[in-house]
């Protein structure tokens, strides 16, 4: 898949939405990462693992939703080197009955699960890391979301990949806007573009949590990062909004859904109702309310979930 060197991700214009729009608009897409259902939850196992396999580990644990795509990437990933894999997941134990989307393809990875209710997820977490010490196992201890400052690091290198497809035609993101979650691809984004010395946007739009938790959290990770790369502390405001989120996390309302329906017709780009299609709305609203300005030149960093559409209901009576 890689491209260019180091490049895993194609960067491509949207022509039809960014006409339509009246933007220079681009996606960076995540979607097509190369581990099976791709997404930035990909890039981050590879670089945790990294870490993992020179730590000796030979067993994973991590946790997520039913939906999860990082214990998915997880699950694949542990599958690919012959490691043990336990998941802690949280949501509707039915939904293991007929099994879909990204429980499918954790099951069929081999990986043991467990659903708990949210309030017993870290005591679940210490008894599987127990269970696999006491059968003789290195297992590595994973933070939801790939939560850390190395999952972080993958999108401060991911900004490198971006620079690379960039120089071509001189091309500088005036925006940058994706989904955020549990904040550090956002930061490890923010992170990279300081390092190159752009002044470049980064706009995360919540998929579930509120300010000002959702926006300390990015904060937080954005220390971390700068002080694991010896860079200068900055005080700049975090721009993480939450105005998309709707119901919550797997909530969508017809503003998304629109969004997934004109990103597919338009462009032929699919996204789906838990993370991209917000981060969508999100973008075509600030164009249509002008804080986006028109010629502007906007990249959505497309982080991922065409899993997630597929076993979501929000499409199922869909006419063609």
């Amino acid at each position: 898949m890689k491209t260019m060197q180091g490049v895993f991700s194609p960067l491509q214009r949207l022509f039809l939405i960014g006409q339509h729009l009246n933007i220079d608009l681009r996606t960076m897409r995540d979607d097509l990462f190369p581990m099976t259902g791709g997404g930035n939850k990909a890039r981050k196992i590879i670089k945790i693992l990294q870490s993992a396999e020179n730590q000796g580990c030979n067993a994973l644990v991590t946790t997520g939703g039913i939906q999860s795509n990082h214990g998915r990437v997880t699950a694949l990933a542990a599958a690919q080197r012959g490691w043990r894999c336990k998941l802690i997941l949280h949501g509707d134990k039915k939904e293991v009955a007929n099994p879909k989307g990204n429980l499918l393809l954790i099951l069929l990875a081999g990986a043991e699960i467990e659903i708990v209710q949210p309030d017993e997820i870290a005591s679940a977490m210490q008894s599987a890391m127990d269970a696999f010490r006491s059968q003789g196992l290195t297992p590595c201890e994973i933070p939801g979301g790939g939560h850390s400052v190395t999952g972080a690091m993958a999108f401060v290198e991911a900004v490198d990949e971006l620079k690379e497809q960039c120089q071509p035609d001189g091309w500088q993101a005036d925006w940058v806007i994706l989904a955020s979650g549990t904040g550090t691809t956002q930061a490890g984004l923010i992170v990279g573009l300081e390092r190159l010395g752009w002044q470049t946007k980064v706009l995360g739009i919540s998929v579930a949590r509120h300010n000002p938790r959702g926006k300390d959290i990015v904060e937080e990770s954005c220390r971390e990062l700068r002080s694991h790369l010896g860079l200068p502390s900055r005080t700049e405001t975090i721009d993480f909004r939450d105005d998309w989120v709707g119901e919550g996390y797997e909530q969508a309302g017809t503003t998304v859904l629109s969004a997934i329906s004109t990103a597919a017709a338009m462009e032929g780009l699919i996204l789906d109702p838990t993370y991209t299609g917000k981060a969508f709305a999100a973008l075509l609203d600030l164009v249509h309310t002008g804080e986006i300005a028109k010629n502007s030149k906007v990249l959505f960093w497309h982080t991922g979930g065409l899993l997630n559409i597929m076993a979501s209901n929000y499409f199922s009576g869909i006419k063609t």
